[in-house]
């Protein structure tokens, strides 16, 4: 009963009945002492299989999940495989972390975007997520940001007015959270309330990337990039331009600082919100559009002006989707 209960205040299987995978695991799956019996088992154990989680003698169902902690997990759990540069783009993650690649990888995909303080980046990766934050989080690495873009800020507020604590969801995750509930990623919990503050612990988080983020077993033959082996849905061959600006404070089309890996896209051919890994380039987001970008073509972020006319036009470029 208490996991029903839980799993039901998540929305994880709201009208989508049980994981399919849950029947198939054993009390012996994983290596992890402290998740016998608890109401996340099997999730944590099929996110397990799935390669979403380190091997470790305990996993700490019950403790609360750490902004970096979610990140690794829910790139593992799409399969990302992460890749760094000579430098970190935040400043309190070091190049020599463990976490840089995955840092690195979910900013450049979108996934997370950091907080500017005094003229840098930071990403705080020790602080505890939120509800809230989970939530926003999530939707941008479903690759659905460009749908969350399309909600309107009026009906969001009034969908968010109809829960006790709808108005404690902050500004900037009003949208995501709306179509979250929306969408059946997340619900109100038994009472009723939302919870927006509410520290996520990491059986909650392995739960949110079980249900969200695993390739479906439909997909399990999905190709892969022969780089790095990240999975990925299709491939398209367009042409490349690139653009910057020469200050910092501004945004793309769905709000995103730009960065390198921020694209501009065709909507019409690509998604807004799709992550994107393009040969020469990296991994990508489609979070822009431009007056010019049309069909197959996609414009480039890139950090100067002198790299971006350098850039030129580039045609027969692979562009792999990769939700």
């Amino acid at each position: 009963m208490r996991k029903m209960l839980i799993l039901a205040s998540l929305a994880a299987i709201f009208g989508m009945g049980a994981p399919a995978a849950e029947a198939e695991t054993t009390p012996a799956t994983t290596p992890f002492v402290d998740v016998g019996g608890h109401w996340a088992e099997n999730e944590i154990e099929n996110l397990y299989i799935a390669g979403g989680v380190e091997r470790a003698d305990r996993f700490r169902p019950d403790e609360p999940v750490t902004r970096g902690e979610l990140i690794a997990m829910f790139l593992k759990a799409k399969g990302i495989e992460p890749v760094a540069d000579d430098a970190s783009p935040f400043a309190d993650v070091p190049r020599d972390s463990w976490l840089a690649p995955y840092a690195e990888t979910a900013y450049r995909l979108g996934i997370i975007h950091g907080r500017k303080e005094g003229g840098r980046v930071y990403l705080h990766p020790d602080k505890p997520v939120q509800r809230e934050e989970l939530v926003s989080i999530l939707t941008r690495a479903t690759g659905d940001s460009g749908k969350v873009n399309q909600l309107g800020w009026t009906a969001s507020v009034k969908t968010l007015q109809r829960y006790p604590d709808g108005e404690a969801v902050e500004e900037m995750f009003q949208r995501p959270f709306v179509y979250a509930l929306q969408n059946g990623l997340v619900g109100a919990y038994p009472d009723g309330t939302l919870q927006p503050n509410k520290p996520m612990t990491r059986a909650e988080a392995a739960t949110y990337a079980a249900l969200h983020l695993l390739p479906d077993k439909a997909n399990a033959a999905q190709q892969r990039l022969a780089k790095i082996g990240t999975p990925y849905v299709r491939m398209l061959t367009v042409q490349t331009t690139a653009y910057s600006y020469p200050t910092d404070d501004v945004f793309s089309y769905l709000g995103y600082p730009l960065r390198k890996g921020v694209v501009a896209v065709d909507p019409n051919v690509i998604p807004l919100g799709s992550h994107l890994y393009i040969d020469g380039y990296g991994y990508a987001v489609a979070a822009d559009i431009g007056g010019a970008v049309k069909q197959r073509h996609v414009d480039l972020f890139l950090p100067t002006l002198r790299e971006a006319a350098n850039h030129g036009l580039q045609k027969d470029v692979r562009v792999y989707i990769l939700d």
